[in-house]
């Protein structure tokens, strides 16, 4: 219960942070393909992380000519952070607040660069990914539809949640194919 209104209270400090922004329209065609710098936001916990990260890698046609950076709460390496173009940032207990926000220390390695598209891999609401995506200022931010995606995502792909999670990330990363 405790943790429900430390949350509810980091939701309504990061609708407050984010309230001036307007999102300008734009095409969704191609936004994949034309990107050239993404950030991936890997789900926690070891097992959920292996398994998208390892889905999302069958995209590497793709992705070998695009700049990768991984936000990762897991110490295990996954494909996707072990390859030589991605950037591998170590999300520690210690970088999150206890209202669910990132530290600024964090933001900081994480916008240290600029994206064009910003990757939720969570399928449930994680605050500070959201945050994260929300904050890198990524024209496309992709995540799947969840409560309170409106406020940090401009892209949700609706996807069966009653499924297994290896067919949602592969429903997931087919979606992404698309474009």
């Amino acid at each position: 219960m405790l943790r429900d209104l430390r949350q509810s209270v980091g939701l309504l400090y990061a609708r407050w942070c984010f309230r001036n922004d307007r999102e300008p329209q734009q095409p969704l065609t191609d936004f994949f393909r034309r990107s050239r710098k993404i950030l991936v936001l890997l789900p926690q916990g070891n097992k959920e992380a292996a398994l998208a990260g390892t889905t999302l890698n069958k995209l590497w046609d793709m992705l070998k000519n695009m700049h990768l950076t991984v936000v990762t709460t897991g110490i295990r390496p996954t494909l996707l952070s072990d390859s030589l173009q991605s950037e591998v940032i170590l999300l520690k207990n210690v970088d999150v607040n206890k209202f669910f926000i990132p530290r600024k220390t964090v933001l900081q390695r994480v916008l240290a660069q600029s994206y064009d598209v910003a990757v939720d891999l969570n399928l449930d609401f994680i605050l500070h990914a959201a945050y994260i995506c929300k904050a890198s200022r990524a024209p496309v931010r992709v995540a799947a539809m969840r409560q309170h995606g409106e406020t940090f995502f401009n892209v949700q792909l609706n996807l069966d949640r009653t499924a297994s999670p290896q067919v949602v990330y592969e429903k997931f990363v087919e979606c992404l194919g698309m474009f």
